[in-house]
């Protein structure tokens, strides 16, 4: 097993890496950074690359409103060279529109009809309020009650328990395989990491 360093974003972004790197098999996540937001990631961006001169380093953060990945990595990335180990992924634009790509297994967990889930959920501006306003219209009571804040009684974007509900159905439900074939930085994220994992075996 190669021992593996990962740095997200927030406890989904986290559940959605820890699912990834599972799924590539020979890995073992050794140290969980972050979930202080991509605030605390960029600013400890030269600590992680340090570390992955040692250990293979995963981060993921939300493409959220810059234009494009390679222009988000190179305005945090500054003259920092990266190790063949740091592989530094982003969701475009946000990990929840990761989960939407698996129209399927959303529908099935959320309730909100297959047809009313976006084909292209990378292209939405903002994919958690896309996920927020089909579980408010179209989602089941129970999901609708854990992810959506009280009405009228919150100022909350989300519920108390929306990174749990959600976790939930990435560890048990979403599809990284139906995902990929709908969302390209998934795609690409998940190719890194068996390429990583391929030059790290034959060291």
């Amino acid at each position: 097993m190669i021992s593996l360093y990962l740095a997200t974003e927030d406890v989904l972004s986290e559940a959605v890496a820890d699912r990834l790197v599972e799924e590539e098999g020979g890995w073992r996540v050794a140290v969980r950074l972050g979930r202080r937001g991509n605030g605390y990631l960029r600013r400890n961006l030269a600590k992680f690359v340090n570390i992955s001169y040692i250990f293979p380093v995963f981060l993921l953060t939300d493409l959220d409103r810059c234009q494009c990945p390679p222009g988000l990595i190179n305005h945090w990335r500054g003259n920092l060279e990266f190790p063949e180990k740091m592989l530094f992924r982003i969701a475009v634009r946000e990990v929840e529109a990761w989960l939407l790509a698996d129209r399927e297994g959303f529908a099935r967990f959320s309730g909100v009809p297959l047809h009313r889930i976006p084909e292209e959920p990378e292209l939405l501006d903002n994919p958690k309020e896309a996920l927020l306003r089909l579980v408010r219209r179209y989602g089941k009571r129970p999901v609708k009650t854990d992810i959506l804040p009280p009405e009228g009684r919150s100022t909350a974007r989300v519920g108390p328990a929306y990174n749990q509900v959600l976790c939930s159905f990435v560890q048990q439900s979403w599809s990284s395989q139906r995902a990929r074939e709908v969302s390209k930085s998934l795609r690409r994220a998940q190719g890194r990491i068996h390429e990583l994992r391929l030059e790290a075996e034959r060291r």
